[in-house]
């Protein structure tokens, strides 16, 4: 039974900690085999330190206090890297090269909400709030690493507010800006902007997919944990341009596309702007080549629960809020046709008068 923790009282590896601070100073020290144990340990503690502070002075684990440039390296090496494994480390390491900049020459315990608050204002006047976010949202894991591995004393991370951005894109790309861009598209770009438009697959996905997650038999990609952003294993149907493009492209095994050396590409973002450079298709980013996917999906009669379960999506409100967008011209059609279609009382042999709506304003004057 997995034990739940609570304030001032962690569970780790089948023993309970007390961990608190009194006068600027943090006290960590293991409390015993169960949770009234370490309850009682605290206790004692804090009534020892209140009584005689100097002579509880063995107890106290002080912070190390290493300056951000020092601690920055480790966090990606020991937690982006290692213990969380995220798989938006390479995003904490571009974050971290901003922050490293203001706050670099600083000892963690030099960073104070004032400070943050000069670089926020800063970093606005430069970038868009979401990247301030990602910059911020960097900072207070970093901060709240440090507190756990006892670099830095204390900090109030609830006070650092991120900004508010509306996050809902409805980029969509229309079929002329679609030839366009497969014109100007070269290399592998091509193909992956043909799997994307297919598949709805993130950029991430398609960049680790490899030959053993597909099952041309069954017409099935398999995107495994370690690739989903939900961290569940996710089926993605193949259509026949997604079926033949694969078959065409790919390996033994390893990855569908790779290096010369085999290795798997980082990126395309740089390749991706080029071509919708060249090929004038403004404010497009690889990610709404998925939002084109869901559009299309649900245009085409789809249903937007199986949408959903091949975005991966938790909900199915998030998935219709999301990606769904119907374009004007699709809209115009569904209310035509309630015009030329017959409602359900004329198709039954009623008919009833018909009221066009210049007459009925003409007696309503």
């Amino acid at each position: 039974m997995k034990q739940k923790s609570e304030r001032n009282l962690k569970f780790r590896d089948g023993k309970w900690y007390f961990d608190f601070s009194f006068r600027g100073k943090r006290y960590i020290r293991l409390g015993g085999s169960t949770k009234q144990s370490a309850k009682d340990a605290m206790v004692r503690l804090r009534v020892e330190l209140l009584n005689k502070p100097e002579s509880a002075g063995s107890y106290a684990i002080e912070a190390e206090d290493p300056y951000f440039a020092d601690f920055a390296k480790d966090y990606i090496e020991m937690y982006a890297k290692g213990t969380a494994k995220k798989r938006s480390w390479r995003r904490d390491e571009f974050s971290l090269s901003r922050l490293k900049a203001f706050f670099g020459r600083r000892r963690l315990s030099q960073i104070s909400l004032l400070l943050i608050e000069k670089y926020r204002l800063e970093r606005n006047a430069q970038v868009s709030p979401s990247t301030v976010n990602n910059e911020l949202a960097c900072l207070k894991t970093l901060l709240r690493v440090a507190v756990d591995w006892n670099k830095l004393a204390s900090f109030p991370l609830k006070k650092i507010k991120l900004e508010k951005v509306n996050n809902t894109r409805t980029r969509v790309l229309d079929p002329d800006e679609e030839v366009r861009l497969m014109e100007h598209a070269v290399g592998r770009l091509k193909p992956m902007i043909v799997l994307a438009l297919n598949t709805g697959m993130r950029r991430g996905e398609i960049l680790q997919l490899r030959r053993e997650h597909v099952n041309f038999q069954s017409r099935i990609i398999t995107i495994p944990v370690e690739n989903s952003k939900s961290k569940k294993t996710r089926p993605v149907p193949m259509n026949e341009v997604t079926l033949d493009l694969i078959r065409k492209l790919a390996p033994a095994s390893g990855f569908i596309f790779r290096k010369r050396s085999g290795e798997s590409y980082e990126g395309v973002s740089a390749a991706f702007k080029t071509a919708c450079q060249r090929a004038l298709v403004k404010n497009c980013r690889f990610h709404d080549l998925r939002h084109t996917f869901a559009t299309r999906f649900i245009q085409a009669g789809g249903d937007v629960v199986l949408l959903s379960k091949i975005l991966g999506h938790s909900t199915i409100a998030l998935t219709y809020n999301r990606y769904c967008h119907p374009s004007a011209d699709a809209m115009l059609r569904a209310v035509e046709n309630m015009v030329n279609k017959p409602a359900q009382h004329e198709r039954q042999g009623e008919r009833l008068p018909a009221y066009p709506s210049v007459s009925y304003s003409k007696r309503n004057n």
